[in-house]
């Protein structure tokens, strides 16, 4: 939306596509933690027992070739299937063999980060590549929001389970005290860095700014509160306030363009 005017067709068959390849790397992901998940007493699906892990792994298969049809049609020629290809790519690196980017903290991130930066592309590219600024300021601050702050603060909750699934996540290896404290740096030196790129740069992204900032708030007071939280919905706070201001701060951008073209 930042890109474009007109919402047409285009970009929402497209927005369709990348959905479906978002689900096949979360639906991956789950079919590949089921260990780590039931150590960690997760109630995510196929942990669960009621989504049956071949299944899972066959909706897999399909979310991700609808996603690559999808894209080849409605940008063909275009940049459009190859980053969903590489998102793809990026979401079987984060969970399965040979690489198993999950199992350490340096791997995760960037490829979470990775796959931040090519959900922006393609928004930019279906919009007729335009936006210029404010589309790169907006993706690269939520980017890095992914990658330095939920990344981590996924991990908060899951040291036990995740030691069992052979991973090295930075909880396990600098403690859960020294990310919290990262978390928290993390979360206030982007939001402060993204509001005053905003203000200099782009106005439009004032409003979304301030929320991160808010957000950035909370997710460290909350990574100080719950760090002898007993049980694990407590420990999962800060990546839900994490989660939260994300959405939050997109609400945002929504809301300043909407009242912009109301007026």
């Amino acid at each position: 939306m930042l890109g474009t005017s007109i919402l047409g067709g285009q970009v929402w068959i497209a927005a369709a596509a990348w959905v479906l390849a978002t689900l096949a790397a979360y639906v991956f992901n789950g079919v590949m933690d089921v260990t780590e998940d039931r150590a960690n007493g997760s109630t995510r699906p196929i942990s669960r027992g009621s989504l049956p892990v071949p299944v899972a792994a066959g909706g897999v298969v399909v979310a991700g070739a609808l996603a690559l049809a999808i894209g080849g049609v409605v940008d063909a020629g275009g940049l459009l299937p190859l980053l969903i290809l590489a998102h793809l790519a990026c979401g079987y690196a984060y969970s399965g063999a040979p690489f198993y980017g999950k199992r350490r903290g340096s791997t995760a991130a960037l490829l979470v980060l990775g796959m931040g930066a090519l959900t922006y592309a393609a928004g930019w590219q279906v919009a007729g590549q335009q936006g210029g600024l404010p589309v790169l300021l907006l993706g690269t601050a939520m980017s890095l929001w992914m990658a330095g702050v939920g990344a981590l603060s996924k991990d908060l909750p899951d040291a036990e389970g995740d030691a069992a699934g052979g991973r090295r996540t930075p909880v396990i290896v600098w403690g859960d005290t020294r990310v919290r404290i990262l978390i928290t740096a993390n979360a206030l030196l982007i939001g402060l860095a993204y509001l005053a790129a905003a203000i200099v740069l782009a106005p439009v992204l004032v409003p979304s700014a301030i929320t991160l900032v808010i957000g950035a708030l909370a997710v460290g007071v909350l990574a100080a509160t719950t760090r002898r939280a007993t049980s694990r919905g407590d420990r999962r706070l800060p990546y839900r306030a994490f989660m939260v201001t994300q959405y939050a701060v997109h609400i945002a951008v929504l809301a300043t363009l909407l009242i912009a073209g109301l007026n």
